[in-house]
C-alpha cells in the first residue's frame, strides 16, 4: 500500500524553516519507506502543493500509526510535533500501486497526472493502458500508477507519476491528443524532489 500525505505550506512560515521540517526522509521506521517526496515547481498544477509517498505494508499499518501517535514515545519527541506544527498536513489517501518503479531518479522531473478510472476497471486494465502510453514518447517513464482503495483520498481517485529529462523531453508528451483516452488526466501537474522544486 501507499499512503500519501498531501502538504501545503503556511504561507506565514519562512520557506527556510519549512523545508527543514517538512523534508520526511529522516524517518526511520524500517516497517515505512518514502517512496516519493514531491514538490510542485513553478506553480504548475494544483494544492496542496507537496507530497510525501510512504509504502507500507497495508492497512495494520495505520493501526500502528495512529497508536504511536497516542503514545508517550511520540510525546516525547520534541522534533516530530515541531514537524506537525510547521506543515500543514493538509489530507491523506490510502492507494493500491499498480505501477511501483521505485526508487525514482531524483533529479529528473516528475508530471503527476490526477484521473479517474470506473470502479469495474481491473487494475491491470489500467496498468497496462498507462504502460502502452510510456512507449509512444521517448524519455517518458512510468513511475507510479496509484489507485485509491475505495474512496479513502480525494477524487478523481488515481495518480500516474511520469519522469522526464527536462521540461523539453515532456512537451511531446504534454501534447498528446487525450480525447478519447479513457484514463484521461483531470488535472496535471509539474514537479521536482523536495528541495529541488521552484517557487
Amino acid at each position: 500500500m501507499i499512503y500519501i500525505e498531501y502538504i501545503d505550506r503556511d504561507r506565514h512560515m519562512p520557506n527556510q524553516i519549512f523545508r527543514q521540517f517538512a523534508n520526511q526522509s529522516s524517518w526511520t521506521d524500517p516497517d515505512d519507506g518514502l517512496a516519493g517526496m514531491f514538490g510542485r515547481t513553478m506553480r504548475i498544477g494544483p494544492y496542496p502543493a507537496y507530497f510525501a509517498f510512504w509504502k507500507c505494508k497495508g492497512m495494520d499499518r495505520m493501526d500502528e500509526w495512529e497508536d504511536y501517535f497516542r503514545s508517550e514515545d511520540f510525546g516525547s519527541h520534541k522534533s516530530e510535533q515541531a514537524t506537525f506544527e510547521a506543515i500543514h498536513l493538509v489530507r491523506g489517501g490510502c492507494y493500491d500501486a499498480l505501477v511501483d518503479n521505485s526508487p525514482v531518479d531524483q533529479q529528473a522531473l516528475f508530471c503527476i497526472e490526477y484521473f479517474g478510472a470506473a470502479q469495474g476497471d481491473e487494475d491491470e486494465k489500467v496498468a497496462d493502458h498507462l504502460r502502452s502510453r510510456e512507449v509512444v514518447i521517448e524519455g517518458a517513464n512510468l513511475d507510479f500508477v496509484l489507485r485509491r482503495i475505495g474512496a479513502l483520498g480525494p477524487n478523481p481517485g488515481c495518480l500516474a507519476v511520469w519522469s522526464f529529462e527536462s521540461y523539453v523531453a515532456m512537451e511531446p508528451f504534454q501534447r498528446l491528443n487525450l480525447d478519447d483516452d479513457p484514463y484521461r488526466p483531470e488535472e496535471t501537474g509539474v514537479y521536482r524532489w523536495f528541495g529541488r522544486d521552484i517557487l
